[in-house]
C-alpha cells in the first residue's frame, strides 16, 4: 500500500478520501512544519492544496525541495468552490511548474467539466498514475 501525504486543509483531505478511498495509506498534515515531518518519515507522493497552512504552499514547496536525499513527487489541487480566472491559474501552474511539481488540478474547474465524479476519477489517476500503479 502507498503511503501519500494530503498536506492541505480539510477540504483537500475529505476530496482525497473520496477519491482514493482506502487503498492507500493517507497521512495528514495542517501546517509546514507538520508536512515536512511526515516527508522526513517517508511518503511516496504528496498531495498539496494550494491554501495549505494559510496559503503558504510555495513555502513548503520550497522547504520540500531543499531537503536533502530524493525528491518527493509533489501533486498540487485547487479544492475551492469558485472560479479561478485564466491569467491566475497560468500563474499558479507556472510557479508549480519551476518548483518541479507533477501537476495541477483545480477540481471546481474539472467539476465544472466533467461533474464530481469525474473530477474524483481525474485526481485518482493522478495519484495512481504518479505512484507507478498505472491507470487504475
Amino acid at each position: 500500500m502507498g503511503r501519500v501525504l494530503v498536506a492541505g486543509t480539510p477540504d483537500v483531505v475529505d476530496a482525497a478520501r473520496a477519491a482514493l478511498g482506502d487503498e492507500l495509506e493517507l497521512s495528514t498534515a495542517y501546517s509546514v512544519a507538520e508536512a515536512l515531518n511526515e516527508v522526513r518519515g517517508g511518503v511516496e507522493l504528496v498531495l498539496c492544496n494550494v491554501r495549505f497552512d494559510d496559503s503558504r504552499m510555495f513555502d513548503f514547496l520550497g522547504a520540500l525541495n531543499a531537503m536533502p536525499g530524493e525528491r518527493v513527487p509533489v501533486i498540487c489541487c485547487r479544492v475551492e468552490r469558485r472560479s479561478m480566472s485564466a491569467g491566475a491559474r497560468r500563474g499558479i501552474e507556472l510557479a508549480l511548474e519551476a518548483l518541479g511539481v507533477l501537476r495541477f488540478l483545480d477540481m471546481h474547474e474539472l467539476e465544472q467539466r466533467v461533474g464530481p465524479a469525474g473530477a474524483q476519477a481525474a485526481l485518482r489517476e493522478a495519484v495512481m498514475t504518479h505512484l507507478g500503479k498505472g491507470r487504475a
